[in-house]
């Protein structure tokens, strides 16, 4: 079945044939200008040329799969579509009109693209691949091609991690230390608990953490209160009721509102419990009093290694995992793999977006320290070398992750380098 985007393809790829093209009435077509992509709504292409007979045309081009998508968008209302000079269809199955009933000229594309082209497309689409829709074909491009489209992916994905922090800072009254906090917060909490920490952070104020830095044990009530943790009457445990005392005090002292979120425990290793994510973010804040800046100024994941390795929570956490259960004494420290997450995922592209507020552009920079760092280990990833295709360093992860989630697994190939390449072999 033909997608619209395989049109999207043909049309901003100029891939139609160069002869003399005839329109559904028969008429001569000649393209003197594509145009240019249109990424907001209305037609899919703006400021295109057309000769149609001896009459010169400038406007907007539509794109569907069937003459008739035209009416089942509603286009024949929308003033916005008044512009259009051509409809581009793969089958026409019916004349279309503007909202002011003026005949829209047509150009069906399925008695003119060559079948050879349309039998790689739905090679593409429709292939059963285990992984990715490519993994058979994907080994016949070269590595400069590959590692070019990584590079590229890198750069979308970066802005797309740096544009919600923007937001962000927009509701946080420009506080660069409170949106990093949050961002700090979803990171620890994982993909488990990341949203209800992220959710306890936006109702904690970063004022009060800023106040009771010096506090470690208040420290520790205030992020243990906020998501629930601090609620039992069952433990009895000298710690865990002072923690208590300190979070009802501080709750008074700051008028905190109620605590709503809990978090969970269930499938989580020991070393990942929110006790111990906790408690690591307390003493990250308490033994780093200018973190935002520190963290702004890392240079590499070896730097970062440095900063974050050494934080050591306090020492009830050194032989318990929860509250009122003793366990054998290890070591809590935040581990290289948590450090490397925090690196790649929360701390360069907050670098990259807070410099980008202040109008640098630092994007070279951010990937020169990702291709420095070491790569990410995953089932995808795996999967991606088991193809024999790089993933070398850091950069190249995040962009195999990209490519995977927004491109193979929505079968988006006409948008992708790889399916672009593969279709012109």
């Amino acid at each position: 079945m033909i997608r619209e985007d395989f049109l999207q393809y043909l049309w901003g790829q100029h891939l139609l044939p160069t002869a003399p093209l005839s329109l559904s009435n028969g008429e001569r077509l000649d393209i003197l200008s594509y145009g240019e992509t249109n990424p907001y709504g209305g037609p899919d292409f703006f400021n295109a040329r057309l000769r149609i007979g001896t009459l010169q045309w400038a406007g907007n081009v539509e794109l569907h799969t069937a003459s008739s998508q035209w009416y089942a968008h509603h286009h024949e209302q929308d003033p916005a579509y008044g512009n259009v000079i051509l409809h581009v269809v793969w089958e026409h199955d019916i004349e279309v009109f503007d909202f002011q009933q003026n005949i829209i000229p047509t150009l069906e594309l399925k008695t003119i693209i060559s079948p050879d082209l349309v039998e790689k497309y739905t090679r593409l689409q429709q292939s059963q691949a285990s992984f990715i829709p490519c993994e058979k074909q994907i080994n016949t491009l070269s590595n400069h091609l590959i590692t070019n489209w990584l590079d590229r992916l890198y750069t979308e994905r970066l802005k797309e991690k740096a544009s919600p922090i923007l937001e962000l800072l927009q509701q946080t009254q420009q506080d660069w230390e409170a949106v990093f906090f949050l961002r700090l917060l979803s990171s620890f909490g994982g993909n488990i608990n990341g949203e209800a920490f992220w959710e306890a952070g936006k109702q904690l104020p970063f004022s009060v953490i800023r106040k009771q830095m010096h506090d470690l044990p208040q420290l520790e009530a205030l992020l243990m209160g906020q998501l629930r943790l601090l609620e039992a009457t069952d433990i009895n445990c000298p710690y865990y009721r002072s923690l208590q005392q300190e979070y009802q005090y501080l709750v008074h002292k700051y008028t905190l509102p109620p605590a709503l979120f809990k978090v969970q425990f269930a499938k989580l290793r020991p070393p990942n419990f929110p006790t111990i994510r906790l408690a690591q973010i307390a003493a990250l804040y308490h033994e780093e009093l200018s973190l935002f800046d520190r963290c702004m100024s890392l240079d590499s994941y070896e730097q970062a290694l440095d900063l974050f390795a050494k934080i050591t929570p306090s020492s009830y956490w050194k032989n318990h995992f929860s509250f009122g259960k003793e366990s054998k004494e290890s070591s809590k420290r935040i581990t290289p793999a948590q450090i490397a997450n925090l690196w790649i995922n929360t701390i360069v592209p907050m670098q990259y977006a807070f410099t980008r507020s202040h109008s640098k552009d630092t994007l070279a920079n951010c990937k020169a320290k990702m291709r420095a760092t070491p790569p990410e280990h995953n089932s995808i990833l795996e999967r991606w070398e088991k193809l024999l295709l790089p993933n070398t360093n850091a950069l190249e992860s995040q962009a195999i992750l990209q490519l995977y989630k927004k491109y193979c697994n929505k079968h988006a190939c006409m948008a992708c380098q790889v399916g672009q390449a593969l279709l012109k072999k």
